[in-house]
């Protein structure tokens, strides 16, 4: 490994794994993934993944079974949860770092390695806790295998097989249908056959099949067809063909993902666009090319659309940029044209990234953007002068400081994101006082409910209880009537207005009480009339 990729996985460790541990997990799927994990260990069962008690057919185990070994090993914290998106993460880059060598020059590799560990959605997916990252690192070794075997290198083949039976062990058949359609249609465009033996296509497809269908055969037969229409049916063609859990989408859907996402080189990932377009006759461009089309066809033509499908888009964007760069740093006019009109184009990037933060925080987290107004405006202003310094560098001459700049300017906004913003969020997020308080309250046998906050993963994962989630008062009540005692969380506003209702049951008492959530423990009182209810 040469200095300069050493010294760029090493700055991309420092952007991904400082401050790891920082912030609670967030709603959803870092939490509920965390706790898939933690009830791995708790059951002693690795093959049916469990949430709360309950088995879970969405995903394969992979992912899990890593966060179960850390989580063995340093116990469950926000840090061991994300440790291998981090890892992977790294890994991610330097795969991308060997695919570059094979398609562009080791320049244009380095280039593009610097590239996709700055881009904002790349940095911002190696520090949560889910499996997308790990997915892409097994789908890069793919390609990268793949490569290799074009190159008369048959035994490589193999190891094609090995790294998509991993990928879909993770997360489903997509980690060998989504490498596949891109090889395919390069192939095809090239109007190429490789001459692999069919001895080495034999072996990879022993392989894949080796590593990746074990566990759905063991879950087949151990739940017959509730496991087979649920993960293959709902969760695997369902995803494309409808709508999995109402995330849907038009048809421009990851076109904003882009924007924010690509960010500081979003204009430069348009600008490659022409570039590698009158670069056909090389393989590295049509590649890219293809590589970035399919993944955003297929996605968009999927009926299912999550900000995160477009993860894979950005080894292909990097590897693209890094080449353009690289022609323009060789004094090539044409790329020096185009590095010259994304650099002008930047500071549309920058209002663009801005106003989708800030649409995206006043639809999803209004509260946290109006707590955070001015020192968004610092963060909004000491990024701009940043990226404006890179500019100036390029038009003074000096297009490799330009480059190094842009570059940082990740680093710079990651270094106010992790220390300063995530730290403001926190003291708004109630979570962890409310679950030490919830767990000082529970004794062995007390059901916990709740009320009507289903989406707050978080508590499950926190009071390390289970969670009966109930929606209706008639449910609390009835609950709370056929036990001696129950303890409830939930909005304090529902709470409130349910406040009556819940005194019917006997003696409500608080547990504890902040702006977004509340608990209350319920004695039932010998009044309290048994009403039947869910078990």
């Amino acid at each position: 490994m040469n200095r300069a990729l050493l010294g760029i996985l090493v700055a991309a460790a420092v952007l991904f794994f400082a401050g790891l541990g920082r912030p609670t997990l967030f709603d959803q799927d870092e939490a509920k993934y965390t706790q898939v994990a933690r009830e791995i260990l708790q059951t002693g069962d690795p093959f049916t993944l469990q949430v709360n008690g309950r088995p879970w057919f969405v995903h394969p185990p992979l992912y899990f079974w890593l966060v179960a070994a850390t989580g063995w090993v340093l116990g469950f914290s926000e840090f061991s949860a994300r440790i291998w998106s981090a890892i992977f993460g790294l890994l991610g880059a330097y795969v991308t770092y060997l695919v570059g060598t094979r398609l562009f020059s080791p320049r244009a590799a380095l280039l593009g390695v610097a590239v996709l560990v700055s881009t904002f959605q790349y940095f911002a997916q190696a520090r949560l806790a889910v499996f997308d990252g790990v997915l892409l690192a097994f789908m890069l070794l793919a390609v990268y295998a793949f490569l290799r075997a074009r190159d008369s290198d048959a035994v490589h083949v193999v190891y094609v097989g090995l790294w998509t039976g991993l990928g879909t062990l993770t997360k489903g058949p997509i980690a060998l249908l989504l490498p596949a359609l891109v090889v395919v249609a390069f192939l095809l465009l090239r109007r190429e056959r490789p001459q692999i033996p069919g001895r080495a296509l034999a072996a990879a497809a022993a392989v894949y099949v080796l590593v990746a269908l074990p566990w759905y055969v063991i879950e087949t037969v151990r739940h017959g067809l509730p496991f087979v229409r649920t993960v293959i049916g709902y969760y695997t063609v369902n995803r494309f063909l409808g709508v999995v859990e109402g995330q849907s989408g038009p048809w421009w859907y990851y076109g904003p993902v882009l924007a924010l996402g690509a960010f500081p080189w979003t204009a430069f990932a348009l600008a490659m666009v022409p570039f590698h377009l009158g670069r056909r006759g090389t393989d590295g461009s049509p590649f890219v090319l293809l590589w970035v089309a399919v993944t955003l066809a297929f996605y968009t033509a999927a009926g299912t659309k999550l900000p995160n499908y477009a993860l894979p888009v950005y080894p292909a964007l990097g590897l693209g940029v890094g080449a353009l760069w690289d022609a323009a740093l060789r004094g090539e006019a044409r790329a020096r044209r185009l590095v010259r009109w994304s650099l002008g184009g930047t500071a549309i990037a920058l209002v663009l990234f801005a106003a989708e933060l800030v649409v995206f925080s006043r639809l999803k987290y209004p509260e946290y953007l109006a707590a955070m107004q001015r020192h968004l405006v610092v963060v909004g202003a000491v990024l701009s002068a940043w990226l404006l310094v890179g500019v100036i560098l390029y038009a003074v001459g000096r297009p490799r400081a330009s480059f190094t700049v842009l570059a940082g300017s990740t680093w710079v906004l990651a270094a106010f994101l992790v220390f300063q913003t995530l730290p403001l969020i926190e003291a708004r997020r109630p979570i962890k006082p409310v679950a030490a308080a919830v767990r000082a309250s529970l004794t062995p046998g007390t059901p916990l409910v709740g009320f009507r906050i289903s989406d707050h993963q978080t508590l499950l994962f926190y009071t390390n209880h289970p969670v009966l989630w109930l929606e209706d008062v008639p449910e609390v009540v009835s609950l709370a009537c056929r036990m001696s005692r129950v303890v409830v969380v939930g909005r304090p506003n529902d709470l409130r207005e349910a406040q009556g209702a819940l005194a019917t049951v006997g003696t409500v008492t608080p547990v504890i009480t902040t702006d977004e959530l509340a608990a209350v423990a319920l004695r039932r009182s010998d009044t309290c009339r048994k009403i039947p209810g869910p078990q």
